[in-house]
């Protein structure tokens, strides 16, 4: 058998030339075209296995991604532990409204009294004091007052809120449809606007 030292192809021992690059071909003995033989099929049974294992390690990089990206979108989708709902708590107490003058029957109690001014004018009473469920659904959900609360915090901050409430956990407020707790400490009054 004869061989191009070029291209590798083999010849049968009546050609002398390469068909394609027209280089002399050269003999080879025995051993040299088996190991010529052995190589490629060792290729051979390489590249499949490369194949199947970088398939598999796409398919795992992609379930990985996956995954990743709906546990991104399921935490984005669902609301914060926060939002889920309020503690139930008996209501807070209100005050009820002294006796008229007049023998009118008193009426009865609200749960959303009217604000008291301050000496200073600001309105300091609560936006809305219930154990309702938190709503969300949109800017005005709850305001039952006409403006909207202003939260004071003690450092001298104010949080302009959509709505605001207090709990035993503290102050609740809706801004931009996101409900947030704040602790009783940080909070100095809660005035509507």
């Amino acid at each position: 058998m004869k061989r191009c030292p070029q291209c590798l192809f083999l010849y049968p021992d009546s050609d002398e030339h390469c068909d394609f690059d027209k280089t002399p071909l050269e003999v080879v003995d025995d051993s040299a075209l088996e190991a010529a033989a052995t190589r490629p099929t060792k290729r051979r049974r390489s590249l499949p296995i490369a194949a199947v294992i970088g398939l598999i390690l796409g398919v795992l990089a992609f379930a990985v991604y996956y995954a990743v990206s709906y546990k991104t979108r399921k935490a984005a989708a669902a609301p914060e532990p926060a939002t889920q709902g309020v503690p139930q708590v008996s209501p807070s107490p209100v005050a009820t409204p002294s006796p008229s003058p007049e023998s009118s029957p008193s009426p009865a109690p609200s749960l959303f009294p009217t604000p008291k001014t301050a000496a200073n004018g600001v309105s300091t009473a609560h936006s809305r004091a219930t154990s309702d469920p938190v709503s969300t659904s949109g800017p005005g959900m709850g305001n039952r007052q006409g403006g909207k609360p202003v939260i004071v915090l003690v450092s001298g901050g104010k949080i302009e809120a959509d709505e605001a409430w207090r709990t035993k956990d503290g102050v609740w407020y809706r801004r931009n449809g996101m409900v947030t707790l704040l602790k009783t400490r940080q909070v100095k009054a809660i005035v509507t606007r």
